[in-house]
């Protein structure tokens, strides 16, 4: 999900280009990694959808992210894109940056943001499961993605399971 969520920035890369290495390589190897992880993304989406791997969600709180849109911009693509990847060094260095970044996203639970969500105006929520007393259910947070605008307190809803902590209703 993570590498997915670069989506735009490896299309950029691939129209920019470098001068380290021959623009064809470069241009496959950045469409790649625009395309595969994306497919893989909507694969596992087609399979929790044939496979109902459906759950039954109630939200307690919830946050919505449309702020960390501008995280995702400012740190993802306007930084990027506007590195110069003339020489080896630069382009190591993008790299070195690069995954720093996705593994801050993946640690810090961002890896859900993806521009292609925003396309299919998906909306995207923290929620924290409500406390039922229960000692057994569930009480980590988990992201939704929707088409809602809000989440209410006690709402019940039905969503498909991406990962362990991310799902999509729908």
């Amino acid at each position: 999900m993570v590498l997915s969520s670069f989506f735009p920035l490896f299309v950029l890369w691939a129209l920019r280009g470098s001068n380290v290495i021959p623009k064809p390589w470069f241009t496959v190897s950045c469409l790649l990694l625009a395309v595969l992880p994306t497919a893989a993304l909507y694969y596992r989406e087609y399979k929790a959808r044939k496979n109902h791997d459906k759950r039954e969600l109630v939200a307690g709180t919830s946050d919505d992210h449309r702020s960390h849109v501008l995280v995702y911009l400012f740190t993802i693509l306007l930084p990027f894109y506007h590195q110069d990847l003339a020489t080896l060094c630069d382009m190591l260095s993008m790299i070195l940056a690069l995954a720093f970044i996705v593994f801050l996203f993946y640690r810090l639970n961002l890896h859900y943001m993806n521009f292609l969500f925003a396309l299919r105006h998906y909306q995207v929520f923290t929620v924290t499961p409500p406390d039922d007393g229960n000692p057994h259910s569930g009480k980590e947070k988990f992201v939704l993605i929707t088409k809602r605008q809000r989440l209410s307190p006690g709402e019940r809803f039905h969503a498909y399971r991406l990962s362990d902590a991310v799902y999509i209703e729908g």
